[in-house]
């Protein structure tokens, strides 16, 4: 067996992936067909060819336009279903989900208790037929502060249906930290999570202000801190999760190739350090391809990928009880998979 292979069949856990961003290309044109939506083209390879995105701006409205594709609760069912038979086919065995609720419930028009019905019903019948599971984090757009306190409440009334975190997503600039710090105070209040993304398409000020106004338990993305070595030693000091996302990185003009992205820096300076796949049909990617850029372009061995799996556990927010469990499991499919690398 090698390198590649090994990597494949490595139990994992992803951290950073959004559930309409990892809608199928075959998927989303049945969608689009089953409830009249025009698409900008009819066949999946010409819908991989759309997914070029010339800015942050441009992979939003396409991530909006394929959002509007769903329109019933059994549309979530399906999606969800689908994302843990792809969780199953890498060999994720747990994930932590971004959902955007507000934006899904503007399109729709649906209550955000038949949107999550239908997701949780998909949910529940992966985990039956495939032993994969996952939690939700449901996000407020920055973009949209306005919707801050209503995602909130949501968050916190299906705490009890899967939602365990609170996320941030959208623009940055221009929607910095602050103005979202009453509502996260709330959630800490509240015992609920905070997973902000913060220092993708900003700089190292903007996950400064994250640490400081929105007591993160880890960062999406926050790569940009390779541009303050402060900012570095401090994440490395206090092992504050980064959610590395290469391909997403490269993808969207973060960084301009593989070869600049500073994950390998960022892990031997110290810092604790996810690999994840973000949106990966719109990238043209998926986790296990991650793995493979880890060796490919960051040097990373055997054991470099399962420390990159036990970090995913380790800052997953999974119970302490289930972190155990994930653990001994990982490990002793480690010790089987690498035993299998020896012979060849």
């Amino acid at each position: 067996m090698n390198l590649v292979e090994y990597a494949h069949r490595l139990p994992k856990a992803e951290l950073h992936v959004h559930l309409e961003g990892s809608i199928l290309p075959r998927t989303l044109l049945k969608l689009a067909k089953s409830n009249g939506i025009d698409l900008p083209t009819r066949d999946e390879t010409s819908l991989r060819d759309y997914y070029r995105f010339r800015d942050f701006a441009h992979f939003i409205d396409t991530y909006l336009m394929i959002t509007g594709c769903l329109k019933t609760s059994d549309d979530y069912a399906l999606i969800a279903y689908e994302f843990g038979a792809e969780c199953h086919r890498q060999n994720i065995r747990y994930a932590e989900v971004t959902f955007t609720i507000i934006t899904n419930m503007k399109l729709t028009g649906l209550p955000w208790q038949s949107i999550l019905d239908g997701l949780n019903q998909g949910r529940a019948k992966a985990k039956a037929d495939f032993r994969v599971h996952w939690q939700w984090i449901f996000d407020i757009v920055r973009d949209n502060p306005e919707t801050q306190k209503e995602v909130l409440e949501i968050a916190l009334a299906a705490q009890d249906q899967g939602v365990v975190a609170l996320g941030l997503g959208g623009s940055e600039a221009g929607f910095p930290a602050q103005l979202f710090q009453a509502t996260f105070q709330q959630a800490y209040d509240a015992g609920l999570h905070r997973i902000p993304h913060t220092g993708e398409h900003d700089g190292p000020q903007s996950i400064w202000n994250t640490i400081q106004y929105l007591m993160p338990e880890r960062l999406g993305h926050g790569v940009r801190a390779i541009d303050d070595p402060d900012l570095v030693a401090f994440l490395s000091q206090h092992q504050l999760p980064l959610e590395c996302c290469p391909t997403s990185n490269v993808s969207l003009g973060v960084f301009p190739d593989y070869a600049r992205h500073p994950l390998r820096r960022l892990w031997d300076a110290g810092c604790l350090v996810t690999v994840n796949s973000d949106d990966p049909p719109m990238f043209n990617t998926d986790l296990n391809h991650e793995y493979e850029l880890l060796m490919k372009y960051f040097g990373f061995t055997a054991s470099e990928l399962e420390r990159i799996s036990f970090n995913a556990l380790q800052s997953s927010l999974l119970t302490p009880q289930e972190k155990s469990r994930y653990i001994h499991e990982f490990n002793t499919e480690f010790e089987q998979l690498r035993a299998l690398l020896s012979v060849d």
